[in-house]
This record gives structure tokens, C-alpha cells and sequence, in this order.
């Protein structure tokens, strides 16, 4: 069996979780980019219903908007409603690394390429508006070979790597040294990442530092985009104290942090506390308190460092979103500014992964 806590977290970004953003005007200004948006192709419903089947009690409560197809033409409409020039295709190729549903691994090798391919394709349909950053669980067996595939591809701007889905625990060891190989594979092969830490296994900056030391540090200059602001959604304090261990790893200099950014999809909106079977908080602060404490600890590291992004379609359409992120991130209209025109390194002109 697998929690429901898990799979909430790991399957959030797919928009499992009911919206929370309410209608609203888009942003003023808009971002230059949406960092963090999800497509999905029929194979990745197919596995959602079949996981369903496994684990009914589990999809209680969850939005049926999970088992939603989407397209590429479907994202540049919603980017084209915010006004936003360019988005960032995150594909769930990963989700057939998932163990909840048995299955042959040449079987999930296959589907993983073919989703990937359904990320990749509705890149190079939207002629430079979308990047697709191609999903691989570093863990699986085909996961170099994917790794090598899409370093020859056209249209494969990246990889996307959403450690909670995989399972991946950085007391383990062994996982640690697997996953610090995958990532100097995707150095010498020019391939940025996003990556998803958090996850069910316990999280905090002991756990973070691990990752910052043994996995991070395999990126070299390799552009690294750490999604939800380093947590899995929401402000807690394990997500505060992970944002302070990626801070003092940008002070020293830490290897891997040259290109080192975080975005800040569904933070400042997701209260994991309103869940419908959310167990009861201990936490004291109100939900305000604790953005304040996390944009204080983005002033600090510098603003520079934070990209924006909707998780798209998570908690809404990007127009919606970002409007509602305008609203609540306790910052200055110049500081929103500074927000929107920052951009990941992987979509500046001056980057190149061949």
C-alpha cells in the first residue's frame, strides 16, 4: 500500500489537488515565462485509472481534472490568456517508474519515451513558446538509456525529476550514489533539470545538505531548477529550513549552484492544511506569517535566484494563478517586477545544452 499523503505529494503537479485560486484579473506585469506546467497524454491517464483501480480509497477527494487530457495547444491558449510569452512543459514520463501498478519494464521503458515524445513534439509545434523537459526516474532501469536518447534529440530542452514520485530517501545511500551518477550523466550531457525533492520519506536540512553535497554537487554549471521552493507545496518548516540549506549553499559558493534557481510554484497558494483529510496542525503561525518568513528568506538569498511558476493546472489557469500570486507573495510591486523578468538560465539566450 502507499499513503495517501505520498500520493498527494506526488501527484499534485499533475492537478490532483482541487483548485484553491479563485477567478481573478491576470498579473500586472506578467511573468516573461511560466516555469512549471504539465501536458498529459492518454498513456499517463490510462496509468492514473489503472492506479485508481489498485488503490480506490486512495483517489478519494482528489479532483477528476487528474484524469484530464492535455495538449500543447492547450498550454499556449492558457499562456496566451496570461500574456506570457514562453512555458516550460515538465512531462510525467516518470509516473511509469511508479510501483503502485506492476508492470514489464520494457513495457514501462516504452510508455516513458512515448509521453516524453508527447511533451517533446508539442515543443516543437509551438515554434519557441514551449520547452520540454522530458520525465525519467533516475532509479529505473532504462533511466540512463532515456537519459542518452534525449541528448540527441531535437526539442528536449531538459529533464524533469520528481524524486517524490521515485522514492527516493537521501538517507539511502545507495540512492544518493545513483542519483549523483544521473546527474553528472545529464552534466556531460547538457541537459538542465527540475527537480522535485520532497517526498513521504522525512525531510529537513540534514536531508537537503545530503542532496546539496553528495547530488548537487555532479551538476558542475549545469543549469538546476529546484521546484515548489524546495518543498513539495505549501510553507511548513521543513520547507522553510530547506530554503535556508539551499541559501547557504549559494553563499559558499557550493559546487552545483552556479545556475542554481528555485521555483515557487504553489507556495504562497497551497495550504496543505485545508486538505479535506488534513490531520490536525500543531503549527502556530498563520499562513501570512509564514510567507513572510519565506520571502524574507528570498530577499536574503537574493531575488535573482527565484523563477515564477504555476504548476499548471494545479491550482488554476496561469491567468488566475499569477494574478492571485500578485496578490498574496508580501512583497513590493518593484519586487514583483523583478520576478517576472527573471528568467531560469536554461531559457536565456546565452545558454545552450549541445
Amino acid at each position: 500500500m502507499i499513503g495517501r499523503a505520498c500520493l498527494l505529494a506526488a501527484l499534485l503537479l499533475l492537478g490532483a489537488v482541487p483548485a484553491q485560486a479563485q477567478e481573478a484579473p491576470r498579473a500586472d506585469p506578467a511573468p516573461l515565462a511560466d516555469h512549471h506546467m504539465h501536458i498529459q497524454s492518454k498513456l499517463i491517464t490510462d496509468q492514473l485509472r489503472a492506479m485508481q483501480a489498485a488503490e480506490p480509497d486512495i483517489f478519494d477527494g482528489i479532483s477528476g481534472d487528474l484524469f484530464a487530457e492535455r495538449t500543447g495547444a492547450d498550454a499556449l491558449r492558457a499562456l496566451d490568456r496570461a500574456g506570457i510569452d514562453k512555458g516550460v512543459l515538465l512531462s510525467t514520463g516518470y509516473m511509469f517508474g511508479f510501483s503502485a501498478v506492476p508492470m514489464d519494464p520494457a513495457i514501462r521503458a516504452e510508455r516513458m519515451r512515448a509521453e516524453n515524445r508527447y511533451n517533446v513534439d508539442a515543443a516543437l509545434a509551438s515554434k519557441g513558446h514551449l520547452f520540454a523537459f522530458v520525465g525519467i526516474n533516475p532509479f529505473a532501469a532504462n533511466a540512463l538509456d532515456e537519459l542518452e536518447y534525449w541528448a540527441h534529440q531535437p526539442g528536449a530542452s531538459g529533464i524533469k525529476l520528481h524524486l517524490g514520485n521515485s522514492g527516493f530517501d537521501a538517507a539511502d545511500a545507495g540512492q544518493v550514489e545513483t542519483l549523483g551518477r544521473f546527474v553528472a550523466a545529464a552534466s556531460k550531457a547538457r541537459l538542465p533539470l527540475v527537480i522535485h525533492l520532497r517526498g513521504a520519506a522525512p525531510f529537513g536540512a540534514a536531508r537537503v545538505n545530503i542532496f546539496i553535497d553528495k547530488v548537487l554537487s555532479q551538476a558542475g554549471d549545469l543549469p538546476v531548477q529546484i521546484a515548489h521552493g524546495g518543498g513539495y507545496a505549501g510553507i511548513d518548516q521543513p520547507t522553510l529550513d530547506a530554503l535556508t540549506a539551499y541559501g547557504d549553499a549559494i553563499a559558499r559558493k557550493a559546487p552545483g549552484t552556479a545556475n542554481l534557481v528555485l521555483d515557487i510554484s504553489a507556495v504562497m497558494q497551497f495550504d496543505p492544511a485545508k486538505l479535506p483529510d488534513a490531520k490536525t496542525s500543531t503549527e502556530k503561525r498563520t499562513y501570512d506569517e509564514l510567507r513572510t518568513i519565506y520571502v524574507a528568506g528570498m530577499r536574503k538569498i537574493g531575488l535573482d535566484r527565484f523563477v515564477l511558476a504555476s504548476d499548471w493546472p494545479a491550482l488554476g489557469s496561469p491567468a488566475e494563478y499569477f494574478a492571485n500570486e500578485q496578490a498574496v507573495l508580501p512583497m513590493t510591486p518593484a519586487e514583483w517586477a523583478v520576478l517576472c523578468k527573471n528568467l531560469a538560465p536554461y531559457l536565456r539566450p546565452e545558454w545552450t545544452h549541445k
